[in-house]
C-alpha cells in the first residue's frame, strides 16, 4: 500500500490550506443544495440558515456515495472527481470573500463583554486551532484511516476477516477522510467534526440563547478527544442532535393532513438519522428513539403516523439497507441480524468481537461529572452534566416529559446493552443542554454552579492549549511534525523504522502494533488474535486467509508476546534494531520513556497451520 499521506504533504502547511478549503467549499455546496431542495424553510423553523450548510452538504454526500464505494470499484474515480470539483469550488468561494471584503469600507468586529461570551470565543478558536493538528489519534490511525486509504487505492471498502475494526465497523464516514487525502489534506477529517460544532451554535442563535449556554455545548471534556481526530462521530452526533431539534423545537401542524412543508421535515430527519446509522451502528439507538419521540408529537393523526413511518421506511431503504446487503454478500452470515447488529455473529470469532464492543463501560458514574483520574480527564461529560436538575424548573412545559422520557430510556438501554462511556452519552447530554437553551427564558441559573463550571473552562482551555502547542504545531512544517508524531502518534516510530527496512518490498506483513495506517506494506492486523483461538478448526477460514495474501514478514517490538504465535512461521531474522522506540500517547500523565527493540521475521506461511503455536502467548489472544 501506498504511504498515508501525500507526497505534497511534505510541506503540512499545505494540508492544512487543502483542509480549510475543502471544508468551505462543502459549506457553499450546502447552501447550494439547500436552495435546489428548497429546505430553507424548514432549517429556519430551529436554526440560522447558513449554520446548516456544512451539514447539508455532508449528508448529501453521504447518501450519494456510499452505496458507490461499497459497490462499484470505480468509487475512487467518482470520489476524486467530486472532491477536486468542491474544492474548485471551494478556491472559488474564497476569491468571492476576498473581493467582497476589500470592497467594504467598514468592517465591524464583534465584541462582547460577557465574560461567558469571551470564555467561549477563546475556546471554539482553541477547538479550531486543535481540529488543525496532524493526525495522531490511535483510533484514527488504526482503521479509519486505514480504510480511507484502502478506499482510495483499492476503489472498495475491505473485505479482510481477520481486520475486524475496518472489515465490521467501517462505514460513511470513512468517505470523507479519504476525500481529505484526495486533495492532500489529513486535517480534513477533524475540521469537519469540529465543524458538527458549528451546527448546534446555529441553533442557540436561533434562539438567542445566553453564552452560558454556549459555554455547556463547547466545553464538555470529551470534545478534546473528538476534535483533535479524525475519527467520524462528533459530526454524526451534532447532525443527529440537529434531527432531536427539528422535531422538538419546530412547528409542528395539529392538521391531520401533512403539508408539503412537513413531508420535507420528515424526509430530512430521516436522512440524517439514516445517514447517522450507516456512519457508526450505535446510532441506531438515538435514531430510534427520536423516530418514536416524532411519532408521539403526531399521535393524533393515524394518516400522518403512517405517512412518517413510510418515508421512514423510504430513507432507510435508500441509505441504510445498501450496506446491510453488502455485508451480506461478502461476509455472509444471518442477514437479519443485520438489522439490530453492526454485524453477523455466525462466523467464529464475531461473537467474541461483540461481546468485547458492547461490554466497554466505566467503572463507576463518576465520569458522568468527574474524571476518574487526571489522565482520563477528556472521558468525562463535566459539569454540565448538573444542567439536568434544571429541568426541574421545567416541569409545567409539556416538552420537558418528553426529554426525560427519551432520557431514561436512552440510559436503560445503554445500560443493559451499549458501551457504558462518556463518549456514548454526549448525545443525551446536548439534548438536554439545547432543551435548557430553548427554553432559557424560563431558567434561573445557579451562580455556583455558573461559577464552578467557568473554572471547568479555563481548565479545559489550558488543556487545548496544551494540545494545540504540542499537536498543532506540527502544522508548520515537516521537520515539526515529524517530532509531533514521534512524540504523539502511537507507532509512528516503529512504522517509520519499519518501513524504511522494507521500502524495497511491497510484501504483506503481520503486525502487532495497532496504527496499521502507518505501514507502507500492507498489513494483516492483530485483531484476529484477540478473538479467535487459531490453533481450533474453526479458525480454518482466517488461516486460510492469511495463506492467501501470504505474507513474508512478521514484525514485532520486544514489548509484547504476541508474535510468539506465529513464531515457528519463520525462516530466519531480516532486521532489528535495538531500544529504537517507545509507546506515543497524546496525554502528558499517561506517558513512559521505556524502550523497545524492533524485530522483522521471515515469514512463510505455507508452513500455517501446523507451525502456529497453540498454548496462549498473552492476556489478548483468544489461546
Amino acid at each position: 500500500m501506498e504511504p498515508i499521506y501525500h507526497s505534497g504533504l511534505e510541506i503540512p502547511l499545505i494540508s492544512l490550506i487543502n483542509g480549510v478549503i475543502l471544508i468551505i467549499g462543502f459549506y457553499y455546496l450546502g447552501k447550494k443544495l439547500q436552495k435546489i431542495f428548497k429546505i430553507d424553510l424548514v432549517i429556519k423553523e430551529v436554526s440560522v440558515i447558513d449554520y446548516q450548510n456544512i451539514l447539508i452538504a455532508v449528508i448529501f454526500t453521504s447518501i450519494i456515495f456510499y452505496p458507490i464505494c461499497l459497490f462499484f470499484e470505480i468509487s475512487s474515480h467518482s470520489l476524486k472527481f467530486f472532491s477536486y470539483g468542491v474544492y474548485i469550488f471551494g478556491v472559488f468561494n474564497i476569491i468571492l470573500l476576498i473581493r467582497n471584503l476589500f470592497s467594504k469600507k467598514k468592517i465591524n468586529f464583534f465584541f462582547h463583554k460577557d465574560l461567558n461570551y469571551i470564555l467561549f470565543a477563546i475556546i471554539f478558536v482553541g477547538l479550531l486551532f486543535l481540529s488543525f493538528a496532524p493526525v495522531t489519534n490511535a483510533d484514527a490511525l488504526d482503521y479509519h484511516m486505514f480504510t480511507a486509504k484502502y478506499l482510495l487505492k483499492n476503489g472498495m471498502y475491505p473485505e479482510y476477516l481477520t481486520n475486524f475494526h475496518s472489515s465490521y465497523l467501517s462505514g460513511s464516514g470513512e468517505i470523507f477522510i479519504a476525500i481529505g487525502l484526495l486533495v492532500g489534506s489529513e486535517q480534513f477529517g477533524s475540521i469537519l467534526q469540529f465543524s458538527g460544532l458549528i451546527s448546534l451554535i446555529g441553533v442557540l442563535k436561533r434562539y438567542k440563547s445566553p453564552y452560558f449556554f454556549y459555554l455547556i455545548i463547547i466545553s464538555s471534556p470529551v470534545l478534546i478527544f473528538f476534535v483533535s481526530a479524525p475519527k467520524p462521530q462528533l459530526f454524526t452526533i451534532c447532525s443527529s442532535v440537529f434531527a432531536y431539534c427539528l422535531i422538538l423545537f419546530g412547528d409542528h401542524s395539529k392538521s391531520r393532513k401533512i403539508t408539503f412543508n412537513e413531508i420535507k421535515k420528515f424526509f430530512l430527519i430521516s436522512l440524517i438519522l439514516m445517514t447517522s446509522i450507516t456512519v457508526k451502528f450505535s446510532f441506531i439507538l438515538s435514531s430510534a428513539i427520536l423516530f418514536l419521540l416524532l411519532l408521539s408529537f403526531n399521535y393524533f393523526s393515524l394518516k400522518k403516523l403512517i405517512k412518517i413511518s413510510f418515508i421512514f421506511l423510504i430513507s432507510y431503504v435508500l441509505v441504510v439497507l445498501p450496506s446491510l446487503i453488502w455485508k451480506y454478500n461478502i461476509f455472509a452470515g444471518n442477514f437479519f441480524e443485520l438489522f439490530y447488529s453492526p454485524f453477523s455473529t455466525e462466523r467464529y470469532g464475531l461473537a467474541t468481537f461483540k461481546q468485547y464492543l458492547t461490554g466497554l463501560s466505566e467503572a463507576n458514574l463518576l465520569w458522568f461529572i468527574l474524571p476518574t483520574s487526571l489522565g482520563n480527564f477528556t472521558h468525562s461529560l463535566g459539569l454540565g452534566s448538573i444542567c439536568i436538575l434544571y429541568l426541574y424548573q421545567l416541569r409545567f412545559i409539556k416538552n420537558t416529559l418528553y426529554i426525560i422520557s427519551i432520557l431514561i430510556l436512552f440510559f436503560l438501554i445503554s445500560y443493559f446493552f451499549g458501551q457504558f462511556t462518556a463518549r456514548f452519552f454526549l448525545e443525551p447530554y446536548l439534548w438536554i443542554a439545547l432543551y435548557l437553551a430553548r427554553y432559557h427564558a424560563s431558567i434561573k441559573i445557579n451562580v455556583f454552579h455558573e461559577f464552578f463550571y467557568r473554572i471547568q473552562c479555563l481548565i479545559f482551555f489550558a488543556v487545548i492549549l496544551y494540545g494545540v502547542l504540542n499537536l498543532t504545531i506540527g502544522v508548520i512544517n515537516a521537520e515539526l511534525r515529524d517530532k509531533v508524531l514521534e512524540k504523539n502518534a502511537m507507532s509512528y516510530t516503529f512504522f517509520k523504522w519499519v518501513n524504511n527496512e522494507l521500502k524495497n518490498s511491497n510484501s504483506p506483513i503481520i503486525t502487532f502494533q495497532r496504527s496499521i495506517a502507518l505501514s507502507d506494506n500492507f498489513p494483516i492486523s492483530r485483531d484476529h488474535l484477540f478473538y479467535v483461538n487459531m490453533s481450533k478448526p474453526e479458525a480454518f477460514e482466517y488461516i486460510k486467509e492469511i495463506k492467501r495474501i501470504n505474507p513474508k514478514f512478521l514484525v514485532f517490538s520486544s514489548g509484547g508476546s504476541s508474535y510468539k504465535k506465529y513464531i515457528e512461521c519463520t525462516t530466519g531474522l531480516y532486521s532489528y534494531k535495538k531500544d529504537i522506540f517507545s509507546i506515543a500517547v497524546r496525554n502528558p500523565l499517561n506517558k513512559s520513556n521505556e524502550k523497545f527493540d524492533i524485530y522483522i521475521y521471515k515469514l512463510d506461511s505455507s508452513l500455517m497451520p501446523e507451525c502456529i503455536n497453540p498454548n496462549r502467548v498473552d492476556n489478548y489472544s483468544r489461546q
